[in-house]
């Protein structure tokens, strides 16, 4: 029994050996930004939660004071410290989280996914489109600090109402959107749309209109918009913001508590073949 014991617990000291620690990306100052990137622009009452920025001198910011609001935050001047360390950080964060290895994929979204914590999702085709009435489903696993990534390396384009679904206490805030170009949310005619997530695109962000006019509600992104060229909101759109944006995600570390219990583990299983050993 003993040598099956120790057998074991070797077994796990090798796994614990092989788990790196957390992967972690930082979004840094750019957390206090509901909205940031090359260029803003906004031709609707939109309203964004956060600081709304751009990069450098030559980034402009139109639509804004009044026609479009921000709530817990300001429209900061272009070229600001603030908004170049932001977007700084910001890119860096992009960067960081498209090195990330994937632990799933799935081939597109044209059909209901579902989605775990703690897990980076890969996109097979490069260009992702999704169809309207389908369902997306993120199961935090009753933990609500679990995160979730979904990276595409080309196209994200919602086409019409998505149903989202938080389940086991997965939290909006700590989804998070990688798209490695233009990411787009068309709503169409099929009324306002309410997306979950923070989108980091590597190129543009464009929220569309319904027919009906500029005053007509587009939809609300439950995270903040980050694109590294060009953001447009059209109609009403609500942007959320940042929140907990720290760490986007863990994979695989063992809790701190059990950590421990292998750990002494394994000491204590060298200690006892030290001892073999010798006699």
């Amino acid at each position: 029994m003993t040598r099956y014991f120790i057998l074991a617990v070797m077994a796990a000291c090798g796994a614990v050996s092989a788990r790196g620690g957390p992967i972690v990306v930082n979004l840094a100052t750019a957390q206090s930004f509901g909205i940031l990137g090359g260029t803003v622009s906004n031709t609707g009452t939109s309203v964004v939660n956060g600081n709304v920025g751009v990069i450098n001198g030559s980034g402009t910011i139109t639509g804004f004071n009044p026609t479009g609001t921000t709530t817990n935050g300001s429209v900061i001047a272009p070229g600001s410290t603030a908004s170049n360390n932001a977007y700084t950080d910001f890119v860096s964060a992009f960067q960081t989280a498209q090195g990330l290895g994937s632990t799933q994929s799935y081939a597109d979204l044209t059909v209901n996914r579902a989605f775990t914590g703690n897990n980076v999702y890969t996109f097979v085709l490069t260009n992702i489109s999704t169809v309207s009435g389908i369902t997306v489903t993120f199961d935090a696993q009753n933990d609500p600090n679990e995160v979730f990534l979904l990276r595409t390396d080309g196209d994200l384009t919602v086409n019409g109402a998505l149903t989202f679904v938080l389940a086991n206490q997965a939290r909006a805030d700590h989804i998070y959107w990688i798209v490695g170009k233009a990411a787009t949310i068309s709503v169409s005619s099929s009324g306002p749309i309410l997306f979950d997530g923070n989108i980091l695109a590597g190129t543009s962000f464009t929220m569309s209109a319904a027919a009906g006019g500029s005053g007509v509600l587009t939809g609300t992104v439950n995270g903040c918009v980050f694109a590294e060229t060009a953001n447009t909101l059209a109609g009403t759109t609500n942007v959320g913001g940042c929140a907990n944006a720290n760490t986007i995600v863990d994979t695989g570390t063992p809790e701190p508590g059990s950590l421990g219990l292998v750990g002494l583990g394994c000491l204590l299983v060298g200690w006892r073949m030290r001892r073999a050993r010798a006699s």
